[in-house]
């Protein structure tokens, strides 16, 4: 559905190399440069620049990029559409961040598919950043992330309020006593990779506070939750998470809340979707369902 053109327009955009791009899309450098010569010509304008030996973008390149990729995404969004309109078995696509995923989400959805043998969800797990852009390219058709994670091209619903807080071992916790935000920056942080949950949100923390993630002595970056509260009940540092994450997880009996006298911070956890979505409607029975599910565990805990 998208111009030949545009796609290696796209794919130089990334690259910034007419060789590479020759390379990937498996076609000659000359057929590379005629391809980008059509769209200058076709929108009377020039979209690249070299500074020295660096191809860069000019101002209307970028704008172009931008468009086009928007247009790329969509296209997708469609094909992805048309074949799951083909397809007899078509499970919700929940796009889950690992926390939740490892968590409190596994516990509600077996709980809602006991509910209704009929239920049919495909769980797709990774960082929050990285389901926010599957949800983006239509690849999921919602998902569960931070309220803040709200940039005016989804619709949101919420779902809860939980606390953000600070967390170690039992031993550990004990030790450090009451204290306050500032003094964690002598402890080892376990921090979740670029794009995950519990980074976006102490960053943004850090940023309020006029503060930097390398204001901590230390740091062990980890890409799995569930591993960063083994480390966590293990008293090799501290950790900052939903407390309905923390008090969910396989560990929750060995970790607990570090006394911070200057810290609160209370989060909103949302379900995100793009209104043009082919499964909306369904996402939003969904949504009222899981809510519900939600609200009767924690009134049960």
């Amino acid at each position: 559905m998208l111009d030949f053109r545009i796609k290696t327009f796209l794919k130089l955009c990334e690259t910034r190399s007419y060789t590479n791009t020759a390379k990937i899309l498996k076609m000659t450098q000359p057929s590379v440069t005629q391809h980008i010569k059509y769209l200058q010509n076709r929108y009377n304008c020039q979209l690249f620049n070299y500074e020295g030996k660096t191809l860069s973008l000019t101002e209307e390149g970028e704008y172009l990029r931008r468009q086009a990729q928007a247009m790329a995404n969509q296209s997708s969004k469609v094909l992805e559409d048309l074949r799951r309109m083909n397809d007899r078995h078509n499970p919700l696509r929940f796009g889950c961040p690992k926390d939740l995923s490892e968590s409190v989400v596994p516990r509600l959805l077996g709980a809602m598919m006991q509910n209704d043998e009929d239920l049919e969800v495909r769980l797709i797990s990774g960082t929050a950043a990285e389901m926010i852009a599957e949800l983006e390219s239509g690849r999921v058709d919602f998902v569960l992330a931070d309220g803040s994670f709200d940039n005016g091209k989804f619709t949101k619903v919420p779902l809860a309020k939980t606390r953000f807080s600070c967390w170690a071992g039992k031993g550990y916790a004990e030790e450090l006593g009451s204290t306050t935000f500032k003094k964690m920056f002598r402890e080892k942080l376990l921090i979740g990779e670029d794009g995950s949950g519990d980074r976006f949100v102490l960053d943004e923390v850090l940023e309020r506070r006029k503060c930097e993630m390398g204001d901590f002595y230390a740091k062990m970056v980890c890409n799995s939750p569930a591993s960063i509260m083994e480390f966590a009940a293990s008293d090799l540092g501290i950790c900052f998470g939903y407390d309905v994450v923390m008090e969910s997880s396989a560990v929750s009996d060995k970790i607990c809340k570090v006394k911070l006298t200057d810290f609160s911070e209370d989060r909103e956890l949302a379900f995100f979707y793009l209104k043009e979505n082919m499964n909306s409607d369904r996402s939003k029975v969904f949504f009222k369902e899981f809510k519900q599910f939600w609200t009767d565990a924690s009134k049960s805990e």
